[in-house]
């Protein structure tokens, strides 16, 4: 420290920073969940337009895996609503994390929200938590939390307390245009967007799967694509945006397998074989991996879904 600084008492003192220090226009809350069991935080973020027209209403779009995705797409959720080389429409920004305890967990509770029921565990699975636990990158109650939610996921409740339990709370809190109600998610959460996309539920019309975690020729998103396609399912009205990371399908990392392949092969059966009005986009994000590709994903899905006519 320099002898001023000494002189005039600067002390950087360690303090817990309000929201509003980081996420200005994001609200936090906690909401517990009869369906799924369980209790989930929301950031809840607003675009700078929704104060300037207080009369006017705006497309949601919800996201898991709030805990990482508020901090990395809120803070610049201002920024991206105004941008004037490739314009989004303003919309309300929600992301459903995890409170107390299961934010340390948060690797292993997602597991339960966002894999399909059925969802078979990945070759080398139990062999990838078993080192991870020995090496200490995971402590032992969480691999154990782990290997229990892949044998029992629950993608349905999940789903389901968005639908039945959030969003009518969402709504009456906010000016919501729910004829343009979005779902966003990236890799598990990827996976858990197609799922919802497949399942046809009437609140989510436009729907992002960024690196979607789909199993190459085992995941149970294949069994519910065959079975809307024998059903003819009517899909009209719905458009789904799949991005994946050129990396994920060239490099052989574990990625590969249970992410590049198995995007590859949804993508080439959403084409080959459509099902009834979907209206189905897709992106490669070139260079990029698993990690890099986070945001290149998220404002594919925006200026697809969201950019102005």
């Amino acid at each position: 420290m320099s002898d001023n600084a000494s002189k005039m008492g600067s002390v950087l003192r360690e303090a817990d920073a309000p929201l509003s220090a980081t996420l200005g226009t994001t609200r936090y809350f906690e909401i517990d969940s009869d369906i799924a069991s369980a209790r989930y935080g929301v950031w809840i973020t607003t675009p700078p337009q929704y104060d300037q027209d207080p009369g006017g209403r705006f497309p949601v779009i919800y996201q898991p895996d709030g805990n990482f995705a508020a901090a990395a797409h809120a803070s610049v959720h201002s920024m991206a609503c105004a941008d004037i080389i490739n314009p989004i429409r303003p919309f309300i920004l929600v992301s459903i994390g995890y409170t107390g305890e299961d934010v340390r967990r948060a690797a292993a509770v997602r597991v339960r929200d966002l894999l399909p029921p059925g969802e078979p565990s990945w070759e080398g699975f139990k062999s990838y938590l078993s080192q991870a636990a020995e090496s200490g990158a995971m402590s032992r109650d969480v691999v154990d939390l782990w290997r229990y939610n892949m044998e029992h996921p629950a993608a349905d409740k999940f789903l389901a307390f968005i639908i039945n339990e959030l969003h009518p709370r969402v709504a009456d809190g906010w000016r919501v245009n729910e004829a343009e109600a979005g779902l966003y998610g990236y890799s598990y959460g990827g996976l858990f967007a197609a799922y919802a996309a497949l399942t046809r539920p009437s609140l989510f019309r436009r729907i992002g799967a960024g690196s979607p975690g789909i199993l190459a020729g085992r995941s149970r998103i294949f069994t519910l694509y065959d079975e809307a396609l024998a059903a003819s399912a009517d899909h009209s009205g719905r458009r789904l945006h799949v991005s994946v990371c050129e990396r994920e399908i060239s490099r052989p990392t574990i990625y590969q397998p249970i992410i590049g392949l198995g995007t590859a092969e949804f993508l080439s059966r959403l084409g080959q074989t459509p099902l009834k009005g979907l209206t189905v986009t897709s992106r490669t994000v070139e260079h990029e991996s698993h990690i890099s590709g986070v945001f290149p994903a998220w404002y594919s899905f925006l200026r697809d879904s969201y950019a102005y006519d």
